[in-house]
């Protein structure tokens, strides 16, 4: 007789207890909303998960989240909803896939739901990249002068009203001065909020549904709610949670027939009138959103140069410009305002490349995106971070290479490669000294970014390391850095990591493995450090490891009192950080 384990409802660390306060799946968030995304829409918006087998209803469990079960079909993968009817799923199935090219299915079922967690009414002190002189270099980058880049020419710089400085009432879609809040509503309300649709023309937009409480909960007492942002099939949807955690989507925008594949809020031009947002897809779309005003804009139709957008990540203290990894292995800085897209020649080049190399392309015209263009290699580009300073990004890749890049003066600084197969998930310490990454080894992977070395593999998940996140209240000892993460064998593991606390290993340190990776020339290079062997490296043990999920878990945001994970079947869940630092809870 098989048993089946509890919900986990919480699990403990050194800090204390924390507690489940919301959990809700992808479909009864988006269908809040009529008209609803699912079976109600219709079979051309169905389609089996991404296992690609029949799916059952997925109960709430203890969610707080006062959202409806609308529709007979659930979130399975976070990307597509799967109906319990065969006849309408195998219609839906091959009606999707056919318009998805083969090579990049696999991204449906490795890119599930995608989360994001902010305030809109707080905005986050990141140093600026730089003024820009009249020669086109960075007067504050602490390498000085040098050749002008294209990118760092015309920046747009934020004002105090961009900042969300204003206090004045938000007008809504009408005009009309809102006043109130959300919590003033009626108890009595529909199940189902009441969303102001605007439909679309356009091939690739259907509509844009918002609710028609939002200006109260950005103007209102709730503007120190928090919010999520996350994609949901065809569609991305936004969700403000209260402080008890009761939530209610905010906007939802619907897609004709692509994939959402990431997005990114921009943390510095964040406030009570304007919510900056980028979106990549499957298809090779980039589009830039903004959820309060309801505009949208597509920076690269029709431009022909069609890889997935695997990850995507605003630049640090800019307002306009933001930077795309693709599945072909390039990256491109772009800018939210421009309007035309020029492929560069170097997208085409089929060379071979070694694991060093950092090919710039030249001659971009200035009117035009993308502002930078770099070809890195042939495989996809799966992750990219910035450092606290804004001067550098780490760059993850399925090539197992993790390259740290001086963007502003474009170029590769270090290399560092993975125990075995390709990176999935980076990360820099608050102070910048250390840069964590995740991938398919099953192992996370700490490098002294200063002494460029490695210091320690994490060794504990059983499966694919699928997000990390440094926790942003720290440890009680500065010296001690405490990050989690999840994987794909759903599980939460929590990290203490000290240079005091690591045991030295026993192996000489110049023992070094073969470096030789398939489809890369091999050489000498200053750049791409050494793999060590195991037995030459520290290996740190987890101080917690709980499975919160029932499928493999992709995605995983802190706040300062709250977590927020997410697992391939669209279920996310809403953790509460405990209230005061109790060691001895922990056991």
């Amino acid at each position: 007789m098989s048993s089946k384990s509890l919900p986990c409802t919480h699990f403990d660390t050194p800090e204390g207890r924390w507690t489940l306060a919301s959990e809700f799946t992808t479909e009864d968030a988006a269908n809040q909303f009529l008209p609803h995304i699912g079976r109600d829409s219709g079979a051309d918006d169905l389609c089996l998960g991404a296992s690609g087998t029949e799916t059952q209803p997925v109960s709430n469990g203890s969610s707080g989240m006062k959202f409806s079960a609308a529709s007979s079909a659930m979130a399975s993968g976070g990307l597509m909803f799967a109906d319990t009817s065969p006849q309408v799923s195998s219609r839906a199935t091959s009606a999707v896939t056919a318009s998805i090219p083969k090579s990049n299915l696999h991204m449906l079922a490795n890119r599930p739901t995608q989360v994001s967690i902010f305030r809109v009414a707080e905005t986050t002190a990141i140093p600026p990249v730089g003024d820009t002189g009249v020669d086109g270099v960075s007067n504050s980058s602490p390498l000085g002068g040098g050749r002008g880049h294209g990118f760092r020419q015309g920046r747009s710089y934020l004002s105090k009203a961009v900042l969300g400085s204003s206090s004045g009432a938000l007008q809504n879609l009408t005009g009309t001065p809102v006043v109130g809040t959300a919590s003033s509503q009626s108890n009595g309300a529909s199940v189902h909020s009441k969303g102001i649709v605007t439909k679309s023309t356009s091939t690739f937009v259907s509509r844009i549904v918002t609710n028609e409480n939002l200006a109260r909960w950005i103007v209102g007492d709730n503007q120190h709610s928090t919010y999520l942002m996350f994609n949901a099939p065809r569609c991305m949807a936004w969700v403000g949670l209260q402080p008890e955690c009761s939530g209610e989507t905010l906007a939802r925008f619907d897609l004709v027939s692509n994939t959402p594949l990431c997005h990114d809020i921009n943390q510095s031009t964040r406030g009570e009138n304007r919510l900056d947002m980028v979106m990549g897809f499957v298809h090779g779309n980039i589009i830039w959103y903004d959820p309060i005003s309801g505009k949208y804009a597509r920076l690269n139709k029709n431009s022909g140069y069609t890889p997935a957008i695997v990850c995507v990540r605003w630049i640090p203290g800019s307002g306009s410009l933001f930077m795309v990894g693709t599945d072909d292995g390039c990256v491109m800085i772009m800018d939210r305002t421009k309007e035309d897209f020029c492929v560069p020649a170097l997208a085409h080049s089929n060379r071979r490349l070694t694991m060093d190399a950092f090919e710039v392309a030249g001659s971009l015209k200035p009117k035009c995106n993308p502002v930078a263009f770099w070809k890195l290699g042939g495989r996809p580009v799966t992750c990219m971070a910035f450092s606290p300073d804004g001067q550098r990004v780490a760059i993850g890749s399925e090539d197992g290479g993790l390259r740290i890049v001086d963007y502003l003066n474009e170029i590769l600084e270090d290399v560092y490669l993975s125990y075995f197969g390709g990176f999935t998930c980076c990360a820099w310490s608050e102070d910048g000294k250390y840069v964590v990454a995740g991938g398919k080894d099953d192992l996370i992977t700490v490098w002294s970014f200063y002494d460029q070395t490695i210091v320690a593999r994490c060794q504990g998940h059983e499966s694919w390391v699928r997000a990390i996140a440094f926790d942003p209240v720290g440890h009680e000892d500065e010296s001690t850095y405490r990050f989690m993460s999840v994987a794909d064998d759903a599980k939460l593991l929590v990290w203490d990591f000290s240079l005091a606390a690591l045991h030295r290993p026993r192996a000489p340190l110049h023992r070094v493995e073969d470096v030789h990776l398939k489809g890369y020339d091999d050489g000498p290079s200053d750049i791409v450090h050494p793999r060590l062997p195991r037995a030459a490296v520290a290996v740190l043990q987890p101080l917690v490891a709980v499975a919160i999920h029932d499928s493999p878990i992709c995605s995983l945001q802190f706040s300062q009192d709250l977590l927020v994970t997410a697992c391939r079947r669209g279920i996310i869940k809403v953790w509460k950080r405990p209230a005061t630092f109790d060691l001895s809870s922990f056991i």
